[in-house]
């Protein structure tokens, strides 16, 4: 006896339910894809941001194991930031660092000194004892193409400095 032609058909998809499935899987993509884009966005700047928080620490830990006053510095029209020996003071050159700011980002620092003659800012320095000079900036703001802000901002005891976010 041979098979009915309704017995072969069995479990395969036609070609009608693949595009129905491909025109819902499009659907559902093109609304997700918004959320995704944003999503990574407010990553980067938070890595940024991060990023910031580790220099600080970076800088306290070089300030006290130097006995040297060192300064968190930011460059924004050169998109540069760094950590370094207060001028006048002899630490470790081998111990600088230096970074580029990512292009989609620009850098607002609240209260901070530019040094003279100089494009460089002064964001926030820290004495050989660990602590936050008085002239430091209680707050570096990072802001991305799309006008999202995160701070990276003084703790309330003022002994370092923690990521903020602030509402868009």
């Amino acid at each position: 006896m041979l098979p009915s032609r309704s017995s072969q058909r069995g479990s395969a998809f036609t070609l009608v339910e693949l595009i129905l499935v491909m025109a819902l899987l499009a659907v559902i993509f093109a609304f997700s894809a918004p959320a995704l884009g944003r999503s990574m966005r407010d990553r980067h700047l938070k890595d940024e941001a991060v990023r910031l928080v580790a220099l600080t620490e970076y800088a306290r830990n070089e300030a006290v194991s130097q006995g040297v006053p060192m300064v968190v510095w930011a460059d924004p029209e050169a998109r540069r930031f760094g950590v370094e020996p207060k001028a006048g003071f002899a630490g470790a050159e081998a111990r600088r660092r230096e970074y580029a700011l990512s292009s989609n980002l620009r850098v607002e620092i609240a209260t901070a000194a530019t040094i003279s003659g100089s494009r460089v800012i002064e964001a926030i320095e820290f004495t050989p004892d660990g602590t936050p000079s008085l002239t430091s900036a209680e707050s570096v703001r990072l802001i991305d193409l799309h006008e999202s802000v995160i701070t990276v901002a003084q703790t309330t005891d003022g002994w370092g400095y923690e990521v903020l976010k602030e509402a868009p």
